[in-house]
């Protein structure tokens, strides 16, 4: 009897702690891993608005900081702000003159070249100039006098040409010299930048080295027979007459190479000018 009783009681110990097991065995279990849960699914930080721009680079992003934003911190000195434009307040791009600013139809560029230092012959007058180049730009141009007014508002394509009223190179003065904005002539001009060399050969052949000091744009001459292209800057849209300062005598010498900004003389011309290197 007394097997049978402890039988019992262990049976019905057996029952009670499955009993226990139901309830309360998987929350016991559960809590056991509820950190490792917590961890998977806590919540990941926000990604920036899609339109936000950082001061840093100020490009828009499109949904996601850029790879090389810097962690932004509590200090104002140290966070790059992330301020949200509507796509409405977005400034539109200015309407530009049409222009073809292609590169890929350009002469290709030399090596400057060392030069002896000149024998000038002011006085004569049958020492002119006959060729042009800037080696860095790929110009190597024929020069010649202007024969003509009509040389001078429309000058041939044949090469760059001398203002009548200028003077010939080496003459210790200004020499205004202009040409096409095609690739074979000045068009290249452009492209110019201080310090480039420039080389003029005369009718003896020796080479007369400049080098370029400045580069003007935006001179106006307008013509009113045309209309003015949108987009220009002031100085061109609210021009009437033409700056002829660049044409004028020098104290000094002086190459001034003039060419067009664009397809009419509204677009502006530009000048390179370029003092000895003697």
């Amino acid at each position: 009897m007394r097997r049978l009783g402890d039988l019992r009681t262990n049976r019905r110990s057996l029952v009670a702690a499955v009993l226990l097991l139901a309830l309360f065995g998987t929350p016991i279990l559960m809590g056991a891993a509820a950190p490792h849960a917590i961890r998977a699914l806590a919540p990941v930080p926000p990604l920036p608005a899609a339109d936000a721009v950082t001061e840093a680079d100020g490009r828009v992003l499109d949904g996601q900081a850029p790879a090389n934003s810097a962690p932004v911190s509590g200090s104002p000195e140290s966070v790059h702000r992330a301020e949200t434009i509507a796509p409405a307040e977005l400034p539109a791009p200015a309407e530009q003159p049409a222009q073809a600013w292609r590169t890929t139809d350009l002469p290709p560029a030399g090596r400057e070249r060392a030069l002896a230092a000149p024998t000038l012959k002011p006085h004569d007058p049958g020492w002119v100039a006959r060729r042009l180049e800037i080696p860095a730009l790929g110009v190597n141009v024929a020069v010649a006098m202007a024969a003509s007014a009509a040389d001078e508002s429309f000058p041939p394509h044949a090469g760059a040409y001398i203002l009548r009223s200028s003077s010939q190179p080496g003459r210790g003065t200004n020499s205004y010299l202009f040409a096409h904005a095609m690739p074979n002539l000045f068009k290249p001009l452009w492209w110019a930048s201080p310090g480039m060399q420039v080389i003029v050969t005369m009718s003896d052949g020796q080479q007369l080295g400049y080098r370029v000091t400045a580069i003007v744009r935006d001179i106006p001459c307008p013509d009113p027979s045309k209309p003015k292209p949108a987009g220009l800057p002031p100085v061109l849209a609210n021009a009437t007459h033409c700056d002829l300062q660049w044409t004028l005598p020098t104290p000094t010498e002086r190459l001034t190479m003039q060419t067009s900004q664009g397809f009419n003389r509204n677009y502006g011309a530009m000048v390179v000018i370029a003092e000895p290197d003697w």
